[in-house]
């Protein structure tokens, strides 16, 4: 969980500004994120079954984001008890984060979740609120979505193990 962290902590300078980001800017065009990461984050959320937005044509990142940060305010400012939530909608949400995996248990999801909500929401507020600027939400989901899709290529209990033993590299012995 806190890799995400450092990711954001490496933006903060983008994440954070002066004046209020450009459409440019809030729509994620431009070099920040590659092209090739963005396609990629863009087929992961349209291939994700539990995704609302799942489609054999694709799904527009920007316009997930969108449906994501909606559903972030209403749970930070409606103070919904993470704990509440039952496992098929904590599993829904983490997903269209890509938070996590098959195998992870709802303790995991919701810790997930929670840090994802701190990190999108709740900091940025007061952060802003401490004058720290206006807040780029897209460019942080995006950020813990690219994350969060690569963590999850490390889980020893994702089917990826191709993926597991190119980040393992040269470790003499390999869980697989």
């Amino acid at each position: 969980p806190s890799g995400g962290k450092i990711i954001l902590k490496k933006l903060k300078n983008e994440l954070y500004t002066k004046a209020a980001p450009s459409k440019q800017r809030i729509m994620l065009a431009g070099n920040l994120i590659p092209k090739q990461i963005m396609k990629g984050i863009g087929k992961a959320i349209s291939a994700d079954p539990l995704s609302k937005g799942s489609s054999p044509f694709g799904v527009g990142l920007v316009k997930h984001l969108e449906s994501v940060t909606l559903a972030d305010e209403f749970l930070v400012e409606q103070k919904i008890d993470i704990d509440s939530i039952d496992s098929l909608l904590l599993e829904q949400a983490c997903s269209a984060r890509l938070i996590g995996g098959p195998g992870w248990t709802d303790e995991e999801r919701k810790e997930g979740l929670l840090n994802w909500l701190e990190q999108t929401e709740i900091l940025p507020k007061e952060e802003s609120q401490n004058g720290a600027g206006y807040f780029n939400g897209n460019l942080a989901r995006a950020a813990l979505m690219c994350y969060h899709a690569v963590d999850g290529t490390r889980d020893s209990r994702a089917d990826s193990r191709l993926l597991r033993v190119m980040y393992q590299g040269q470790m003499k012995d390999t869980a697989l």
